[in-house]
């Protein structure tokens, strides 16, 4: 039996919820644990659902990378499937959205202030900015890595992002992997019930 498995049978199940294997908010993090999950084809509707699950269990901090962020009515119609406390729920949910490496990294640092799960949606996609200079571009992404995985020192955090066939994704993903602590294949397996059983 492989690891993720055994992990996901011993995790303590919440009452009623219609995904067996989530987990209690607290229930399995370990200090300096970061999770990196790579995604195919940007799959949008479970990217909402992992969102949902997160902002279920209180407020986390959503740093959306890419260009691509799930509507307000998107997630609102997904918490419904789930509560009816919708307002307060979305509540919980603290989005930033950078437009720069420099931004993101800023955020990243910030939300070491926070105290709160951290999820960072296409945490790549900004360092492939040719406006500015390769070099530039690779210093504040060894600092954006180094950040993220102080982050995981305090927090729940993962990492999403999509395979890309380029030849940026190729240079800059190694150096993110270098500092995570597992790898998720989208293809592998249900991503949102894997990020809830490895963090929560």
């Amino acid at each position: 039996m492989d690891a993720l498995s055994t992990i996901l049978k011993s995790l303590r199940v919440i009452e009623g919820n219609p995904h067996p294997y989530v987990a209690h908010w607290a229930g399995l993090y370990r200090p300096g644990y970061l999770l990196l999950v790579k995604t195919a084809d940007r799959e949008h509707e479970k990217i909402i659902e992992l969102i949902t699950q997160w902002v279920l269990r209180g407020t986390f901090y959503l740093i959306a990378g890419g260009e691509w962020l799930p509507n307000h009515d998107e997630v609102r119609y997904s918490v419904y499937r789930h509560t009816t406390a919708i307002e307060e729920t979305l509540n919980h949910l603290i989005l930033a959205r950078p437009f720069t490496c420099f931004q993101l990294l800023d955020l990243l640092l910030e939300a070491g202030r926070q105290n709160k799960p951290v999820l960072v949606l296409d945490f790549l996609h900004l360092f492939h900015d040719a406006d500015i200079e390769l070099p530039v571009r690779e210093r504040v992404l060894a600092q954006s890595c180094q950040a993220v995985k102080q982050l995981s020192l305090s927090q729940p955090v993962a990492v999403l992002v999509p395979t890309l066939p380029t030849d940026a994704y190729r240079q800059f993903f190694p150096v993110l992997a270098a500092v995570v602590d597992e790898i998720l294949e989208a293809e592998q397996q249900n991503e949102t019930e894997a990020i809830q059983g490895l963090l929560f």
